[in-house]
């Protein structure tokens, strides 16, 4: 009797891991490799925001800059263009701009920043060592070059857009924003999770 119960349990363990089905994602599957999402920064509206009250709907973070020529706004851009494509669905899902320029990125000049492109797009600074800190979690690079006669500066820093789950967990990087019917599909499935 005991064996069949042993075999019973088995069974059953196995169908269930049958059920899993795959996630087939355009972009990198980076699923258990990295740290949940944890983080203390500061909103648009100069209040605190941490990771968990951003939980219950997948979150897209892309590091950049107010400043940036041309990679952010292309970024963000590409990012609207893929949330009209998920129609009602956009609205379970944040996506957020943290600062890699909190010298410049103010609460004040974020928000500005951020509104241009619609109440969708959360804008995330604070002080440079919790930026760096969140940074150096996810591996992202970020370095000011120098600066003119002016004191204008660029910075240079990943294109990649993290995509976690409703849960806080990194599921994918990705990587090309321009395939907007790749992303929508990789949105469609955090969503689904």
């Amino acid at each position: 009797m005991r064996m069949k119960g042993l075999v019973f349990l088995l069974l059953i363990g196995i169908s269930v891991l049958s059920c899993e089905q795959s996630i087939e994602w355009n972009g990198s599957d980076v699923s258990g490799m990295l740290p949940d999402l944890e983080f203390t920064l500061t909103g648009t509206d100069g209040q605190p925001v941490n990771a968990e009250d951003l939980r219950g709907k997948p979150v897209l973070l892309f590091f950049g800059f107010t400043n940036c020529p041309d990679t952010c706004p292309t970024t963000l851009t590409q990012l609207s263009i893929a949330r009209k494509k998920l129609g009602d669905d956009a609205n379970k899902l944040q996506i957020a701009l943290v600062s890699v320029d909190p010298d410049r990125d103010t609460p004040e000049v974020m928000h500005r920043y951020t509104a241009s492109f619609g109440p969708w797009l959360l804008g995330l600074t604070g002080s440079p060592e919790a930026l760096e800190s969140l940074r150096k979690t996810y591996g992202v690079y970020a370095a000011m070059e120098s600066s003119d006669s002016k004191g204008n500066y660029n910075v240079m820093h990943n294109a990649v857009v993290f995509a976690f789950d409703s849960d806080g967990r990194l599921r994918v990087l990705i990587k090309d924003v321009s395939n907007s019917d790749a992303v929508v599909s990789d949105l469609r499935n955090l969503i689904k999770l």
